[in-house]
Order: structure tokens, then sequence, then C-alpha cells
């Protein structure tokens, strides 16, 4: 088994193994905490060996905390929390993801990324509220059709620049997966949503012709996709896991919370049609099921039903449970729940862990990341005039899209 061999009290697998592709805005990350960093055209294939890249992997050998994005994890450890950082690193199943230079020189700060996670474009059937252009065509649509608003503190309605070197780094970046995709363990794509892009069926294409049995192969998806398209996909991968082009494929199914205020945070959702779909995979032993859920101020009183409905599917999939995860918001500003302060969600996050399993060591693993969220957001002062930007903006989203927010978050009313 590949151990990650760093063991400064910074150091992060991630930051290594990890690479992330905005192709739709020419730039990079090494995970989905930190800054997005500038691919230079010319040198695409430098992407995950970014000189800012490599600096951070020379401050967490020298025990040092980056900026950048890291500070997320150091401000839930500080707490007392297990952050994503630590949670990664004893995750087993991400100990294969260690970068082969690592096992002969354990101080390389120049590796091939294990780990691929691709965002192609923006095109999207959905408007969740605390997303926007960048990742989301609705978005853009909406903007293009409001205009900006600015009140209270809240600025919104741009739209994304294009990435005029899309065509390039999109060619580029089959170049590098064709000289390197024998060392990915993990290859993720995100969107927008993959079940509406075209380059989602390149990707499929070319694992068929680039067979990797050691790949996992896992798509993030908002599952509102017709019943009848998202299964001929599914028959799709099967036929690649049962030829050995992939090992197995994964579907995250992207939801934070249960009821109609989760169909208002995001917007365009039928939870009728994502359960559909979900439950559609809980007998396939060859599909590995997560669901990733974004915490913010709207989604937490609402949680505890999401992980009720997940407890009675492994009711049904006793043998390979579905794994939960999920994340603060950092972005836009008024969605970040720590804005709170402490208080306000303290029994929905006891009802949450009260639900949650603990059988296992990755139980609690779970569960302490659950509670190192409900300690950052409790240690940090709150911020009234945060709060009253978040109303100024679910306002105007009402105006926007015909909705109510007060019927559906009558708590925050008054706050």
């Amino acid at each position: 088994m590949k151990v990650f061999p760093i063991q400064t009290a910074t150091a992060c697998l991630l930051k290594w193994a990890w690479s992330t592709v905005y192709l739709g805005q020419g730039t990079t990350a090494s995970c989905h905490r930190t800054d997005q960093l500038p691919i230079d055209p010319n040198h695409f294939a430098d992407f995950h060996n970014h000189p800012e890249k490599i600096r951070a992997r020379e401050l967490m050998l020298a025990g040092e905390w980056p900026q950048g994005g890291c500070q997320y994890c150091e401000k839930i450890e500080a707490a007392g929390g297990m952050s994503d950082r630590q949670f990664q690193i004893i995750e087993a199943r991400n100990q294969e993801h260690t970068p082969d230079e690592l096992l002969t020189d354990p101080t390389a700060t120049a590796v091939v990324p294990t780990i691929l996670e691709i965002y192609f474009n923006n095109i999207c059937n959905m408007a969740c509220v605390y997303c926007g252009s960048w990742f989301s065509s609705k978005w853009a649509e909406e903007n293009h059709r409001y205009g900006v608003f600015r009140q209270d503190g809240i600025s919104f309605g741009w739209n994304k620049p294009e990435n005029t070197n899309y065509e390039k780094m999109l060619a580029d970046l089959w170049l590098f997966m064709d000289k390197n995709y024998r060392s990915l363990r993990y290859f993720q794509v995100l969107g927008g949503e993959p079940f509406y892009q075209r380059e989602f069926d390149q990707c499929i294409e070319f694992w068929r012709t680039h067979p990797n049995p050691d790949l996992a192969f896992n798509v993030i998806t908002n599952l509102k996709v017709p019943p009848k398209r998202f299964r001929e996909y599914i028959d799709q991968f099967e036929q690649l896991v049962n030829t050995g082009c992939i090992k197995h494929l994964q579907i995250t199914g992207s939801i934070d919370a249960w009821g109609p205020q989760e169909e208002y945070v995001r917007w365009g959702l039928d939870l009728a049609e994502w359960e559909e779909n979900f439950t559609y995979l809980l007998d396939k032993d060859w599909i590995t099921l997560t669901v990733n859920a974004t915490i913010t101020g709207l989604t937490i009183k609402t949680m505890p039903e999401l992980v009720e409905r997940i407890n009675q599917w492994n009711q049904l999939r006793r043998n390979d449970p579905i794994h939960f995860s999920f994340m603060s918001a950092t972005t836009p500003p008024q969605m970040v729940p720590d804005i709170f302060g402490a208080g306000v969600f303290d029994e929905d996050f006891d009802r949450i862990v009260e639900l949650l399993p603990n059988r296992t060591a990755m139980d609690q693993g779970i569960i302490d990341h659950m509670r190192g969220i409900q300690r950052q957001i409790a240690n940090t002062p709150r911020n009234t005039d945060r709060i009253k930007g978040l109303r100024s903006y679910l306002t105007e989203l009402d105006r926007r899209r015909g909705t109510n927010w007060p019927d559906l978050f009558p708590w925050l009313v008054d706050l």
C-alpha cells in the first residue's frame, strides 16, 4: 500500500496528489478549498506543478501553512475539529493516491497527479443559490436577463469571462491524458452538469480506448437527468467496468438537505427525479455511491432529513454503504455558515450527529469532521451585516424566480 510519507503538521496529500482543472476559466487548483491559479496556455502540462503549488508543497514540507485557501483547514484544526486535510490522510482509500515520485523521494515537489478533477464548462440545468455563472449556464442566463444587483453589501449578476484558449486547452488536456493516464487512480468530472456536456461523452470514449483497470471514475452530478437518459449512460459505464477499461464507477449525487427548502437552495431541483435516479443505483454493487452536501445556513436545519434518507437507502445496500461527504460553502460571502456564529444551529448539528452511523473509525472521522464545522461556526462572531445581506440576496432571487424565502426559512426573518 502506498502510504503518504510526509508527516509534518501541515502536510496535505491533496497538495501532491490532486489537481483540479477549470477549463472554462483556464485555471487550476490543488483542492476545492484553494485559490484558482492561471494555467499558462503555452505550457498546459505544467498545471499540476504550477510554481504556486510547488511553493505550497515546500512550505508544507517545512511544517508551515500555505495561504491561498489552506487556512480553511488551519482554522478547523485550531478549533479542535477534523479538517479536510486530516480526513483525506486517514481515509484508507486515499492511501493508494500517493504519487509514485514520493515513494523514492519523500521530499519531491514536482510529481504526476494521481487524482484529476475536471470542470469542463458551465453548462448546467440548475441555478443553486450558492453558485453563479462560473459553474451554471442557468445563472448566466438569469444574469443576462436581470443584470447586476447591489444592496446591503451584496453584489452579483456578472457573467464569467470566457476562456479564449478553451479549445486549445481542451486539446492539450487530452494530450496530457494520453501521456499520463496510467498514473491516474481517480478521475472526476463536474460541471455545470456533466450529463449535459459533450466533453463528458469524450471522457467515456477516452477511457474506452485507454484502459486503466486501476482507475475509479467519479461523476459528480445533480441527478436532474431524465431517468431513461440516465440509465443509458449507466449502461455505457457498466460496459467500461466489465471490459476492464476502468476499475469501478462512482456516482456522487449532489444534495445538501431534503424537502422544499432544498428545492429552493438548489433551484431547478426535482427531488422525486433525484431520488428515482439515485435509488436506481442502489442494487448495483459495481458502483460506489456518495452523497455530497454543501453546508450553508439554509441547509443545516433540514440536513437531518437527508441523513435519515441515507440511512434508509443503506438498509438496501448493507455491503457497500453510501459514503456521505460534505463541506462548508466558502463563497459567496453571505452563504458561508460562519456568519451566524454560535447558538443558531447547535440543535441541528446534534440531530445530524445522532443520526450519523458510528460503527467504524471512518464513521467517527465523519462525525469529527461535522463537529469541526460546528465548532468553526461557533468560534466565529456573528456577522449581522452579512445576515442582512443574505436576506437582501434571497429577496432579489425571489423577485427573479417567483419564490418566497420567508415561507421556507422563517427562523431567518428576525434573526
